[in-house]
């Protein structure tokens, strides 16, 4: 596979992690927050599953955006070139 495609595959993969990490945070802090009595369940989900799913795929995406940077890692390291003026 070549660097572009493992690039393209890394960050459709990170993309579709962040989605479902963004909604149980959402719904960890504005709906089960830290401290709702126990038991607590939204959507048939109790607050344990909601807390492990968001910490498995924040993990997961984590690792995935190291992988991005590391694989991006000439552009970021030229990135104050971009700034200075050389004209």
């Amino acid at each position: 596979m070549r660097r572009i495609q493992v690039s393209a595959v890394i960050d459709v993969i990170a993309f579709l992690l962040f989605i479902p990490s963004l909604i149980s945070g959402i719904v960890l802090y504005l709906v089960l927050p830290s401290g709702t009595r126990g038991g607590a369940v939204f959507l048939s989900v109790t607050r344990n599953q909601w807390l492990n799913m968001h910490d498995f795929t924040s993990i997961a995406f984590a690792v995935l955006i190291v992988l991005h940077i590391a694989l991006h890692w000439k552009f970021y390291r030229h990135i104050p070139q971009c700034f200075s003026a050389k004209e």
